[in-house]
């Protein structure tokens, strides 16, 4: 019965617990408590598994757990163990003469010893043993020799969950400082290029050629903002897109900020991609800079953003109160680029979309969120 409960507690642990020093001390805990032993310990394979290593124990005196090593030699019975992969019983030390003995098990007064291994995954090498000690000299029933190889399979995979755990963390760690440093990188480069391209408009005498460069800058700009932004929500997977948005509207209105213009934002909450908020931030600087652009100076405007949410589809709309514009008037007319680029964007994005000019110029556009791009919050 002892053992059964034992191999439950333990159970119930190696599932919860993301420390591997307290599982492997649990299990000698209750390994010893099961068996009725005064001592138990686990050792870990060392160097190219010439050594053993005491890892875990319970019983023993300090400097044993942590410091004592065992060489893994077939005349120990440890190393019998390592060699062949089958249990090793000594019911008597004294008089067993098929192994040699650590002077520390002596020394700690032990009579009699159960080592079983500690299987690693499937394919890998063992982990290393587990083994209870007593201090009397005792025969171990055949049924405690199996308890201990079964704890020993429950000690292995929870290792094995841990291993795993562990380098699943250290990859995503890696992951996440690769990325950080590829979007320092782009920002770098994006801040290189602007600087490039204000020094040709600067040296340049033709009015043309600088309106065409100023137009390309605007958008090295937005970029550049786009990413600024995205570092700033500190998330490197999904962004927080009404609020997003709202912030690029205020960032491209404060360089016109001698006019009278008044921002809306009506959001629901809902989660993007960082990939996507990209695209949808030149979105957002295209259709307020045209909407800057196209209405007159001395009168209010007002620009309007609403994101949407529903259970099919995120629906995204910007507006203005501007003159609006004629819709017939867009392909092929230079003065309406920003509006040619808009709809470039939301066809690369996959996204349905509507304009109406009537009273300014309201853009609509949808995504379905069941596409892979677009996580929404719940």
């Amino acid at each position: 019965m002892r053992q059964r409960e034992a191999a439950v507690e333990f159970g119930r642990l190696a599932l919860r617990s993301d420390r591997l020093d307290e599982i492997l001390n649990e299990a000698c805990r209750l390994t010893a408590e099961a068996m009725g032993t005064e001592f138990s310990k686990v050792m870990q394979l060392i160097n190219d598994g010439t050594e053993l290593l005491v890892v875990a124990g319970v019983g023993w005196r300090d400097g044993i757990v942590g410091e004592e090593r065992i060489p893994a030699k077939v005349t120990s019975s440890e190393g019998f163990v390592v060699a062949t992969g089958f249990p090793a019983v000594s019911e008597d030390i004294h008089e067993e003469d098929r192994f040699d003995y650590a002077d520390f098990l002596k020394q700690h007064g032990v009579e009699a010893i159960v080592n079983v291994i500690i299987p690693g995954a499937q394919g890998n090498p063992p982990f290393g043993l587990l083994q209870v000690d007593s201090q009397e000299p005792r025969e171990f029933s055949k049924d405690d020799v199996q308890f201990l190889q079964g704890y020993a399979n429950v000690l292995g995979a929870a290792i094995d969950r841990h291993r795993f755990q562990s380098e699943l963390a250290d990859a995503l760690e890696e992951r996440e400082r690769l990325y950080a440093e590829l979007q320092h990188r782009i920002n770098n480069t994006l801040m290189m290029i602007a600087s490039l391209l204000r020094i040709r408009a600067d040296h340049s005498r033709h009015p043309a050629v600088k309106q065409e460069v100023a137009a390309i800058l605007s958008q090295v700009d937005i970029l550049t903002d786009v990413y600024r932004k995205l570092h700033a929500v500190g998330g490197t997977e999904e962004v927080e897109l009404g609020g997003y948005l709202g912030s690029l509207f205020s960032s491209v209105v404060s360089i016109n900020n001698g006019r009278s213009i008044h921002l809306e934002n009506s959001s629901d909450h809902a989660l993007v991609s960082s990939r996507l908020a990209v695209s949808l931030g030149l979105i957002a600087n295209e259709f307020v800079t045209n909407s800057l652009k196209h209405s007159p100076s001395d009168k209010k405007l007002t620009l309007s953003l609403q994101v949407e949410r529903t259970p099919e589809d995120l629906v995204v709309t910007m507006s203005d109160s501007g003159p609006g514009f004629r819709r017939d008037a867009v392909n092929g007319n230079g003065n309406h680029s920003g509006l040619i680029l808009i709809e470039s964007l939301l066809d690369q994005i996959g996204a349905k979309y509507d304009w109406a000019t009537e009273k300014g110029t309201r853009l609509t556009f949808t995504m379905p969120v069941a596409t892979n791009v677009i996580g929404l919050a719940h």
